[in-house]
C-alpha cells in the first residue's frame, strides 16, 4: 500500500491476473471523480503492461445505474475514463462498490460490476425520484477466479453460515 501521496492508488503485479486499485474517493463527499492525475496515472499503469490480463478496482461506478440518488453521487468525468478503457483490451474487468447492490453493465468494451454490500443491501428502485432504502437481503461478496483459458469467473457469495454445505447425490 502506498504510504505518501495524494491518492490511495497501487498496483499488484504479482499473480497471473493485474490488479489496479483507483481511488475515486473525494474527501468530505459521497460522490467520485477522477481528475487528470488520476487518469493519467492509470493510463500509464496500463500502457506498462499493454496485454496482460487486468482488473481495475475503484470504489464509485461510472456508469448510471439507474438508482437515481446513487446515480447522482456516481463517478464524476467518467467520460474520460471510458476513453482510456477503450484503448486497453487487457481489461477483464472493473469492479466497483459504493451501490451496494450486485449489478453488471458492459462499458467502452469491457465488463464493470458492482459488488453487493457486506451489509444491508440497497432496494432496487428505479423510480426516479425514489430515495435509497434498505433490504434486509444477506451480506455478500463476489469471489473471482482466474482461469488462464477461460477467463475471470465471478461468484456471488453469502456471507454467514446457514448450516453446512450438503453433497448433491454420490
Amino acid at each position: 500500500m502506498p504510504r505518501s501521496g495524494e491518492f490511495l492508488q497501487y498496483v499488484i503485479d504479482e499473480w497471473p491476473l493485474r490488479l489496479i486499485a483507483l481511488h475515486t474517493v473525494i474527501a468530505g463527499r459521497a460522490g467520485g471523480t477522477l481528475c487528470e492525475t488520476r487518469l493519467e496515472w492509470l493510463a500509464a499503469r496500463l500502457a506498462e503492461q499493454p496485454t496482460r490480463p487486468t482488473i481495475v478496482a475503484m470504489h464509485h461506478p461510472p456508469f448510471l445505474s439507474g438508482l437515481a440518488e446513487m446515480d447522482r453521487i456516481n463517478c464524476a468525468n467518467s467520460t474520460a475514463l471510458g476513453v482510456i478503457v477503450a484503448r486497453h483490451p487487457q481489461i477483464e474487468r472493473i469492479i466497483c462498490g459504493h451501490v451496494h447492490r450486485p449489478m453488471c453493465v458492459r462499458w467502452r468494451g469491457t465488463v464493470v460490476t458492482t459488488v453487493p454490500a457486506t451489509t444491508l443491501q440497497f432496494d432496487y428502485s428505479l423510480k426516479p425520484d425514489s430515495p435509497v432504502s434498505w433490504l434486509l437481503e444477506p451480506p455478500a461478496c463476489y469471489l473471482h477466479h482466474w482461469q488462464p483459458d477461460a477467463g475471470l469467473v465471478t461468484h456471488l457469495s453469502y456471507i454467514g453460515s446457514y448450516g453446512p454445505a450438503t453433497p448433491i447425490g454420490d
